[in-house]
């Protein structure tokens, strides 16, 4: 038990009376904020200060210190918070020993005024970070909202397919997706030595990159894009590898088109869905009369067409006006499949076009020389002629069937002799239409019925010689022979009844 002096008790007793009046004064100070508490939030600010000495941080009084790993052993702690910091401030120095006098930056990204400080000490540095309080409930709820905003971004980005990622403007990576940190260390190196420089703000630059694949035959590509910040650059890349794989079949398969089509005689046109020439081959420059240079300058359809109207390679149209219009007539018919004319040329060349349809939209034209064919036409056509003239002349009635029996052709006297005219009939006059049009003009029984059954049982391996005709009227000398190939040919000829005294008989 401590016993007090007089003097002590008047001590303490004083000593009781200054703080109650402390207390009194502090709770009216603590009312009085209540009412001012809106006015003073506008100016508070939370602070963390870091103490580093040779680059090394010594003290902070931060509850947490979320700095990324070191990527090198030599790495500083400065260095690692100069990461850490990047992305909202700028133009932090390098190394803190490179400060001569107090610096103080702020934040760049965003519009709370927190800032840093740098004091320079006793072979220390002070850093402060600075942040302003919110001032109310409403503004941080604000907050909250924009960062779960941000949040849900952050995470799309992340799970997002292709390779992101952030560096500051010295080219650190200070931030990356997934996708990216899935990237090999090569090949991250390969990509940002690919990249270069960021571009500057505002800007972006884009590449194509092909990186070896360690587990397959073909490269890696990727479509690369940099956009400029104040604070770096952001970075994508879109692996194109399906993309370029198929392109390169398509050229391959382009390439065996054109060395298959490239010793055809028929030319060939190939263009896009655009209308683009995309494909030909030299028979279509030996056809045409058109450079190789106009050819693999990709002309349109329209060009292409009209070029051939201009060098009379196709026929000149009678109305110009309505050209473009037949030509698009043309592209469309021949999409469907329906589009084939024959291109008779003032050159004496004959043209066969055929248009065909692609898929993807793209049509194809075939142009063939038919000049020979159509001239062996027209020989062979002469000669059919020339072989009917000269069988009308003849006074003995001539058919000949084929080897399916029937009437392939006659002569205008056996037409007169039987009252027949087959050109004239929509059907084709077989075997038995004709024996029983003979046994109409000559009767015989007995002989046609032989002659219908040795032809139709193919039987027939000699000549059949003999007159048919009626009694005291007028007869006709018939004969039935085989020809080559299964042909039968029928031949009349007409017996004047009396002629000086003399009968048929005397004839015969």
């Amino acid at each position: 038990m401590v016993n007090l002096t007089v003097s002590n008790s008047v001590i303490l007793g004083g000593l009781v009376v200054v703080f109650s009046f402390a207390v009194l004064w502090l709770i009216g100070m603590s009312r009085t904020g209540q009412n001012n508490k809106r006015g003073v939030q506008e100016h508070a600010v939370h602070s963390n200060s870091f103490l580093f000495r040779n680059e090394d941080l010594i003290d902070h009084d931060a509850d947490t210190m979320p700095l990324p790993s070191a990527e090198t052993e030599d790495e500083s702690d400065w260095q690692r918070m100069r990461k850490w910091l990047g992305f909202r401030f700028s133009d932090l120095p390098e190394r803190l020993g490179d400060l001569t006098a107090d610096l103080e930056i702020e934040s760049n990204t965003d519009g709370l005024k927190s800032r840093l400080e740098f004091s320079l000490g006793n072979k220390a540095v002070h850093l402060t970070l600075s942040e302003p309080v919110t001032p109310d409930s409403a503004t941080l709820h604000e907050t909250l909202r924009q960062q779960a905003l941000l949040q849900g971004r952050s995470d799309a980005i992340d799970a997002a397919p292709m390779p992101i990622w952030a560096t500051d403007k010295d080219g650190n990576v200070i931030w990356e997706n997934q996708a990216s940190e899935a990237l090999s260390d090569d090949h991250k190196e390969q990509i940002l030595l690919a990249l270069g420089d960021a571009p500057e703000p505002g800007l972006s630059a884009s590449k194509r990159v092909s990186l070896e694949n360690p587990v397959g035959p073909s490269d890696l590509w990727y479509d690369l894009k940099a956009i400029g910040s104040d604070t770096g650059a952001l970075h994508y890349a879109a692996d194109i590898t399906r993309i370029i794989r198929a392109e390169t079949i398509q050229r391959e398969f382009v390439q065996t088109l054109a060395k298959t089509f490239a010793n055809l005689t028929t030319g060939l046109a190939v263009f896009d869905r655009n209308k683009n020439l995309a494909l030909f081959n030299p028979a279509l420059i030996d056809l045409t009369g058109l450079s190789p240079e106009y050819l693999s300058a990709r002309p349109s359809l329209i060009s292409f067409f009209d070029t051939l109207r201009d060098r009379q390679v196709m026929p000149e149209p009678k109305n110009y006006a309505s050209w473009r219009s037949q030509i698009n007539d043309m592209v469309k018919t021949a999409a469907g499949g329906l589009y084939q004319e024959v291109w008779s040329l003032p050159s004496g060349q004959t043209y066969r076009v055929t248009g065909r349809p692609h898929p993807d939209g793209a049509v194809a034209f075939l142009f063939e020389d038919i000049s020979v064919e159509i001239l062996a036409t027209r020989r062979h056509r002469m000669q059919m002629d020339l072989r009917q003239t000269v069988l009308d002349q003849l006074d003995e009635g001539v058919a000949v069937l084929s080897a399916e029996n029937r009437l392939m052709f006659c002569n205008k006297t056996l037409g007169t002799l039987l009252g027949i005219d087959p050109d004239g009939s929509f059907a084709d006059m077989g075997l038995s239409d004709l024996l029983a049009a003979c046994h109409r003009r000559y009767p015989d029984v007995g002989l046609w019925a032989e002659v219908e059954e040795k032809i139709t049982r193919k039987s027939l391996s000699s000549p059949i010689i003999d007159t048919v005709g009626r009694p005291g009227g007028d007869g006709a000398t018939c004969r039935v022979m085989p020809l080559g190939g299964g042909l039968t040919m029928v031949c009349l000829t007409q017996i004047v009844a009396e002629i000086s005294g003399m009968t048929t008989a005397d004839l015969t």
